[in-house]
């Protein structure tokens, strides 16, 4: 299927890509195609029929990945999945971030597809932006008149709904150092390969029990979250084993006020369940990382 007829702008720089957004937002439908490997489908299918395409997929100044004081790592916009599997500073720093883009779609996606793009399409059911709330990342997002960073958790506002205004670009992503202990675990539907529940976990571990974690939920709400109920409930980590831990999922849920998703692939209470299963997995598997083994 061809998608609608549209206008076609290759930004020529980053300055160049926010000259046109900031002329034209509010009067004309302009959409930003960075990897492609979201909007195209959906201008094939319709869902989106944007005026205007604006290509920044050249801009070299959003590209990379460099270290920052203070041990911070910024991740540029149009850094690739596949170029992130292959940084050292990126697998090593963060092993969750490797385990996400290990299990996130096909090689193909991976070879085009981008963080900033991901993190602005606001995908409820996207693999990397739950490793990135529960590994504390910020977001910059750029306009002609300013430059701002957000949390990533307040830059998620809800289903495909996100803090950028129509003049903005997210041009950065930025992951503070944080422990080792870190896993991602997923459920996908096999034929899309998205996460019908996917958790990540941070923990930090001290005496052999978890003295601090971070959980991060993606495929069963409208918007990736933290479980916040869950963190509270592994802390401070009483029960004999993490098997035994309630994972606190359907409360987490409610505590942001959001209902289940549920459709044609799986219902609101089975992904509920996924999730309790793999926040489990992620929190032992986060916590054998923390400790040095397996």
């Amino acid at each position: 299927m061809f998608p609608a007829d549209f206008s076609y702008v290759r930004a020529a720089s980053l300055e160049h890509a926010l000259t046109v957004l900031g002329h034209d937002a509010g009067q004309v439908d302009i959409k930003v195609l960075a990897g492609g490997q979201s909007l195209l489908p959906m201008m094939k299918l319709r869902l989106a029929r944007p005026q205007v395409v604006i290509d920044i997929g050249e801009i070299a100044e959003l590209k990379g990945v460099a270290e920052e004081p203070g041990g911070h790592t910024r991740i540029g916009a149009l850094t690739t999945y596949r170029e992130l599997q292959r940084d050292p500073r990126i697998t090593e720093a963060f092993p969750a971030v490797k385990d996400a883009l290990d299990v996130l779609a096909d090689p193909q996606v991976r070879a085009r597809g981008t963080i900033g793009g991901c993190v602005a399409h606001g995908d409820p059911a996207a693999d990397l932006p739950a490793v990135l709330l529960a590994l504390d990342a910020q977001v910059t997002i750029a306009s002609r008149d300013r430059s701002r960073t957000v949390p990533l958790d307040d830059f998620l506002l809800g289903l495909y709904a996100t803090d950028l205004a129509e003049d903005e670009l997210v041009t950065a992503v930025t992951l503070p150092a944080g422990p080792v202990g870190q896993a991602y675990e997923k459920f996908e539907q096999p034929a899309s390969g998205l996460p019908l529940a996917g958790v990540c976990a941070v923990a930090e571990v001290q005496d052999g029990r978890i003295s601090s974690a971070r959980v991060a939920v993606t495929g069963i709400g409208p918007r990736p979250f933290r479980a916040l109920h869950s963190e509270r409930t592994v802390l401070p980590a009483q029960h004999a084993t993490l098997a035994e831990t309630p994972a606190g999922i359907a409360a987490s849920l409610a505590e942001h006020g959001f209902t289940p998703l549920s459709d044609q692939h799986a219902t609101g209470s089975f992904r509920v369940h996924l999730a309790e299963v793999l926040t489990r997995r992620a929190l032992a598997k986060a916590a054998g990382r923390a400790r040095g083994g397996a």
